[in-house]
């Protein structure tokens, strides 16, 4: 609260200076009071388009448009020096005053470009505005020009003055576009396959469901949410604004590709400056291989630690995870393997959490169910497109093999894509021949070469072509599959011992609707506790008799604030989505998938064809 009040205060004492300015420029004192037509007589003054006027309420951009305006303002009064330069800058609200009120102020003559004294002067001024504009980027395309011969042409502005214009237009311009029109991404994993592929770029369309105006605006400019190649943040979140989305012209419906902020990102384990992990989940599995090493619970298969004897021990683990955690400590559990060091734990605002991209299979008041890898909506199976891809398992006899180089080519399926393992033996049945007047089959152990390619149900069919196959099925996980194999702790939402769900049979469950209210039992605070506590931001707890308290108040059901979406990747086996973490807010949704616009292959080079191709 004491921040906000700051923040009026600085405006309103910065906007009451205006009529002075105003005066000392030969406009009346009125004009400098008004709101809105103040902004415009103010481009006037300092000699900038009236259609600025459009910029200032625009997250971000009218920071980068405010500094311009601001140093324009000092420039009236011939305030040049370093000192008056970086007041102006960063304290305005300061400077705009003392520029109103100082008698010592006085508006001098423009810049005489022509004159060398004038030109001197403004030297270090300019060299600081186009710092602020566009920070390193700014002078290194100087130096570069500098390199390559340009210099200061006389009677025109210094290099420097004319970076500053080309590049704060240049910014502002494309921040706007950025922001409420259309994105660049990059799609760096294959959850998507063969939807989107690895190494597609491509646009999102943040117009169709309405741009979401920036939460945090004062951030560094197109960099998401932390400096590259460091732990750095690239904001600061002293002011946020809630949230708030311009009107669009489409809604979202099953099927839509889209690009959201990632619903667990408010907390995640930072490494290698650029990484992000999901910080529920290791911490859990953190602590649940700390506490099966300290008991030296494991078997043969891997891990035997029941449910109900790690239940008892949960806590204390978990607080120690979470300690390690935090100091910034290593990692035996992470998606790419042991870390020495993390970045520790950086807490994001919902803007700045990592950016994903996954189909929509179920809008708000749909049930959800996976049974053996076929995904039902209101009891009603999906149309499966071919793009969707499963693992599938391979078993051929000895000396015959499928050809990694000849997929890759045929259907384009990576090398991480096709796996082989050890020779495995199996039981098959064969006739016994000495039996003579009558077919006995008998069981013998043969040893046989296991494939696992990920692929569409259609490429896996076409794959059966292969000499000496002896058979092929797709990979299930069943109900109550044990992922302490794997040293994880019950991977899928709501990761609670209550629930059974595995990767391939998954539900029922219902995706939370605006309006819809749920009765509350332990079933479905389990279900649904993130959601009222983190996304609609109650303050929850389950008191001593066991009563469901939200705000304090005993409640007996909840009625959902916001509409919520269920997204998973169309390479079900190989993507991180809502089955792992669950919904994905009205909020957190940025826009949909639009075009590719360039496309090169990891392995082989550059996808011609996917140049340019839309989206489905």
């Amino acid at each position: 609260m004491i921040p906000y009040l700051l923040l009026f205060l600085m405006v309103l004492i910065y906007f009451l200076s205006f009529w002075k300015i105003f005066e000392k420029n030969g406009r009346k004192k009125w004009e400098g009071l008004v709101p809105v037509y103040n902004i415009y007589v103010w481009l006037k003054i300092i000699n900038k388009p009236w259609w600025w006027l459009f910029f200032f309420p625009i997250p971000f951009v009218n920071l980068i448009v405010a500094i311009g305006c601001n140093v324009e303002t000092a420039r009236l009064f011939g305030k040049y020096t370093v000192k008056d330069s970086l007041l102006m800058i960063l304290f305005p609200w300061y400077y705009i005053p003392y520029l109103a009120f100082d008698k010592s102020n006085t508006v001098v003559k423009p810049t005489d470009w022509t004159n060398n004294k004038d030109r001197e002067e403004r030297k270090w001024h300019d060299q600081i505005t186009l710092f602020f504009i566009a920070p390193i980027v700014g002078h290194a395309l100087y130096i570069v020009s500098r390199l390559f011969g340009s210099k200061d042409k006389p009677n025109k502005k210094t290099m420097a003055a004319d970076w500053t214009n080309a590049l704060g237009f240049a910014i502002v311009a494309a921040s706007i576009i950025r922001s409420l029109f259309f994105e660049a991404f990059t799609i760096p994993t294959g959850s998507m396959e063969k939807t989107m592929r690895i190494g597609d770029y491509l646009f999102v369309n943040k117009i169709k469901y309405g741009a979401k105006l920036p939460q945090t605006p004062i951030s560094i400019p197109f960099v998401h949410n932390r400096i590259p190649l460091t732990f750095i943040p690239s904001y600061v979140d002293w002011f946020s604004s809630d949230y708030r989305r311009l009107l669009g012209y489409g809604e979202i419906k099953r099927g839509d590709i889209m690009v959201f902020n990632w619903p667990v990102g408010d907390s995640v384990i930072v490494h290698e400056g650029v990484i992000a992990h999901d910080y529920y989940a290791i911490l859990r599995n953190q602590a649940f291989i700390n506490c099966v090493r300290d008991l030296k619970a494991f078997d043969n298969n891997g891990i035997n630690l029941s449910a109900e004897r790690y239940e008892k021990l949960e806590s204390k683990y978990l607080n120690a995870a979470r300690k390690k955690l935090i100091s910034g400590g290593g990692l035996t559990q992470s998606p790419v393997g042991p870390i020495d060091k993390t970045g520790g734990i950086a807490t994001l605002p919902i803007d700045k959490k990592e950016n994903y991209i996954k189909r929509c299979v179920a809008v708000g008041g749909d049930t959800l169910e996976i049974v053996n890898n076929l995904l039902l909506i209101n009891g009603k199976a999906e149309k499966q497109k071919d793009e969707v891809i499963f693992n599938y398992n391979f078993y051929f006899k000895p000396g015959s093999y499928i050809p990694q180089d000849k997929i890759l080519e045929d259907f384009e399926i990576y090398n991480d894509q096709h796996t082989r393992f050890n020779i495995e033996n199996k039981y098959v049945s064969e006739i016994d021949t000495s039996f003579k007047d009558s077919m006995v089959y008998t069981k013998k152990l043969v040893a046989f070469s296991k494939e696992q390619i990920t692929c569409s149900p259609k490429t896996a069919k076409m794959l059966t072509r292969y000499s000496g196959l002896d058979s092929m099925g797709q990979d299930i996980h069943p109900r109550g599959f044990d992922y302490s194999i794997y040293g994880q702790y019950y991977p899928y939402f709501p990761n609670h011992p209550d629930f059974n769900w595995s990767r391939d049979n998954y539900g029922p469950l219902i995706v939370p609707k605006k309006g819809w209210s749920v009765s509350l039992n332990d079933s479905t605070w389990t279900l649904y506790k993130r959601v009222i506590e983190v996304y609609e931001g109650n303050d929850i707890e389950i008191s001593v008799a066991g009563d469901f308290l939200i705000n304090n108040k005993i409640e007996n059901q909840y009625t959902f604030k916001q509409n919520y979406y269920w997204l998973m990747g169309d390479n079900r086996h190989g993507s991180a989505d809502s089955r792992c973490w669950g919904f994905v807010p009205e909020d957190h949704v940025v826009g949909t998938a639009s075009f590719v616009w360039f496309s090169k292959h990891p392995e082989t080079g550059i996808r011609w064809s996917r140049i340019f191709s839309t989206v489905h």
